[in-house]
């Protein structure tokens, strides 16, 4: 079982810069990876879907941390 303090310390998340996670940029990463992950197993046969996961992964990270947008 995680105890609180361990909850909150998860919660409050620090990149190795120094720089808080928050909420919104992790539900950004999640939402984005879902719906292009979808997308692409819908569209794409199963071996290029497969293989497009790993540049959703970037994108969606790209998307919710480094770019400007949010």
């Amino acid at each position: 079982m995680i105890s609180r303090s361990r909850c909150a310390a998860l919660r409050e998340s620090v990149w190795p810069s120094g720089k808080p996670v928050s909420q919104m940029e992790r539900k950004i990463f999640w939402a984005s990876f879902a719906v292009l992950g979808l997308a692409a197993d819908l569209f794409l046969p199963f071996w290029w879907a497969i293989g497009a996961t790993i540049p959703i992964v970037i994108f969606s990270w790209w998307l919710a941390y480094r770019s400007n947008w949010f």
